[in-house]
């Protein structure tokens, strides 16, 4: 009896199984490239203001620099004529200031990354929605990255017009930098527990 019990069991399990698998569609595979990414409008409109933000920062580094080569030789010219004292006084403010343009690059350099995270983040976005509407169009119901198949007929590649729908859609993105309190603020939190 409990033979039969369990083989119809396991022959209700099969064919809840064999029918569940019967109403999956057949799959119809597209690929597209994932450095469609890199080749989109969006993406260079992104690399275009990083640039500009970068030769803008160099700028500000530099003045910052000649600054403290100038504070330093004062510095090690005014060694001989002041006291002990006074010089480490002014060592010290010497090495705060320092210290405070060090900080400021690294926020600096932080709202770079942050902004650059945010803008690919809404090129990618753009990416998935639009890669999903390309396959409705061509009755696609699966879509996979190129890199990793070994052979396709090329028939099945879709990055053109991904791309050509990405760019469509976001040509642009503005790469927004949050103020340098915010971001003191956010390195801060993300030290605390390195910390702990």
């Amino acid at each position: 009896m409990k033979k039969i019990l369990l083989l119809s069991l396991l022959t209700s399990v099969a064919m809840v199984g064999a029918s569940k698998a019967d109403t999956l569609p057949a799959p119809v595979i597209a690929i597209v490239e994932q450095a469609t990414l890199d080749k989109s409008a969006a993406f260079k409109s992104i690399i275009q203001q990083v640039e500009k933000k970068r030769a803008e920062v160099q700028k500000e580094m530099t003045t910052y620099e000649n600054e403290l080569k100038a504070q330093d030789k004062q510095l090690a010219d005014e060694q001989k004529k002041l006291s002990e004292k006074d010089f480490a006084t002014k060592r010290q403010e010497f090495e705060k200031r320092v210290h405070d343009v060090q900080e400021k690059l690294e926020i600096r350099r932080a709202q770079m990354e942050l902004g650059v995270e945010e803008a690919k983040k809404k090129v990618y976005e753009a990416f998935l929605k639009s890669s999903e509407e390309v396959m409705k169009e061509v009755g696609a119901n699966v879509i996979v990255y190129k890199e990793t198949i070994v052979t396709a007929n090329p028939a099945f590649d879709l990055t053109s017009k991904v791309l050509a729908k990405l760019d469509q859609t976001l040509p642009t993105v503005q790469v927004t930098y949050k103020s340098e309190a915010d971001v003191k603020k956010q390195l801060q939190q993300s030290q605390q527990p390195a910390q702990s």
